[in-house]
């Protein structure tokens, strides 16, 4: 069995995966994800791809898998019928329940998700930038008024210095 991912894992299959078929030939508990485990399909990656399919062919499906799985020596085992029980059990698929998730899944594909998120990183940077440059504008604006104000005054002042100056030597 390959390795498996972790970003997958998680308590929403829970009660799907944990979920008793019976028991082996040896008298231990067989579990849907013991079951899938002894077939080398990843537990977690069957019942998420299960969770997003039509509810047939999802019992068809897991039917079919449960059929397949040797040494399980159950009385009147019918897969169908336990198939129907543990699909009952998976959770509704996010597009199912709100249609504001429907309409987001159809305008960002779930494969782009890492795209998504770096496209949301690249948009808040860009309105930290904007704020961060209109903010430092408004406070130069004030300085830049007393700048001017203050060097308007002083072309003036030398000005009237020089005319006090002149002034006094033509009084003399």
């Amino acid at each position: 069995m390959g390795a498996v991912t972790t970003r997958r894992l998680g308590c929403e299959f829970d009660r799907f995966l944990y979920a008793s078929v019976g028991d082996d030939g040896n008298g231990m508990p067989l579990t849907v994800l013991s079951a899938l485990a002894r077939l080398n399909i990843d537990p977690w990656e069957e019942a998420a791809k299960l969770m997003v399919l039509p509810q047939e062919v999802a019992v068809k499906q897991l039917a079919s898998l449960l059929g397949t799985v040797r040494n399980a020596s159950v009385a009147n085992f019918d897969p169908a019928r336990f198939a129907v029980s543990l699909v009952a059990l998976l959770p509704a698929p996010l597009s199912h329940t709100n249609p504001v998730f429907k309409s987001l899944s159809a305008a960002v594909p779930a494969k782009s998700a890492v795209t998504a998120s770096t496209l949301l990183s690249v948009l808040t940077y860009l309105m930290f930038m904007l704020f961060g440059s209109w903010l430092l504008a408004k406070l130069e604006a004030p300085r830049e008024t007393q700048a001017a104000t203050a060097s308007a005054a002083a072309a003036d002042a030398p000005a009237t210095a020089g005319d006090a100056t002149a002034q006094r030597t033509g009084d003399r």
